[in-house]
């Protein structure tokens, strides 16, 4: 895969900052950067001077969505990937990409403003931490194109608030914003629209750089894998 520009990479310490940059799209994401983002994440991962990595995105939203406009794959391996209703890889790659966040051993930090839609959606609720600007737009509106919810975050959403509140996202489409989504417990933090999520949130964000990482490593370890075990298997189990 060729370098991009699409996917910015940058440190601040400890501090790893993925900035998706298709901002004249709303940063739309396609095969290609679902690919560089794994890349990147494992990258971060291998590397032990990284405790955190925060997601962000440039101009307007920090992410509007899979592109419709993108071509289908052109490899015959990827080909054979696509998933039902001719949807096409991305969204299979994009569970790829939310499997490795799972497994990470590092903090992540969804810096959302803007359009926070589709693909934005799923990778945010893949991380531990999510901090919002005012302007928010969240959720998964793709029902209203006729389209199913083919991504991850259906799985995740459900183990995140109560099924009561799930219901309008899914069925309906519905979209959040910001005090609507603190109020349901999906964003930790509001910050003023217009702000510089990466300058204004790096307070929190070294905080959690600061913590033990072996004991952050195995607490997450324990938290991401107990959601579906059994009350005795939880007590019994050790990462």
């Amino acid at each position: 895969m060729k370098e991009s520009n699409e996917l910015l990479v940058s440190d601040d310490g400890p501090v790893r900052h993925l900035r998706f940059n298709r901002p004249e799209r709303l940063n739309v994401i396609d095969l290609a950067q679902h690919e560089r983002i794994i890349k990147e994440l494992e990258r971060a991962e291998a590397n032990p001077d990284i405790r955190v990595i925060a997601f962000s995105g440039e101009g307007r939203a920090f992410c509007a969505g899979d592109d419709l406009n993108a071509g289908k794959a052109s490899s015959q391996a990827m080909r054979k990937r696509n998933v039902d209703l001719d949807i096409g890889v991305g969204p299979v790659v994009l569970l790829e990409a939310a499997a490795v966040i799972r497994n990470l051993s590092k903090a992540t930090v969804a810096l959302m403003h803007g359009h926070t839609l589709g693909s934005g959606f799923d990778y945010s609720l893949s991380c531990d931490f999510r901090l919002a600007a005012n302007d928010l737009n969240y959720g998964d509106p793709r029902i209203h194109r006729a389209m199913w919810a083919a991504e991850g975050w259906s799985y995740k959403l459900v183990r995140q608030l109560n099924q009561s509140m799930v219901t309008p996202i899914c069925y309906l489409g519905e979209t959040m914003n910001a005090e609507q989504a603190h109020s349901a417990g999906l964003i930790h933090g509001i910050y003023p629209s217009g702000v510089d999520l990466r300058r204004s949130a790096r307070e929190q964000l070294i905080a959690l750089a600061e913590i033990n990482p072996d004991a952050y490593r195995a607490t997450r370890k324990r938290l991401v894998e107990g959601l579906d075990m059994s009350f005795d298997q939880a007590m019994n189990y050790s990462p």
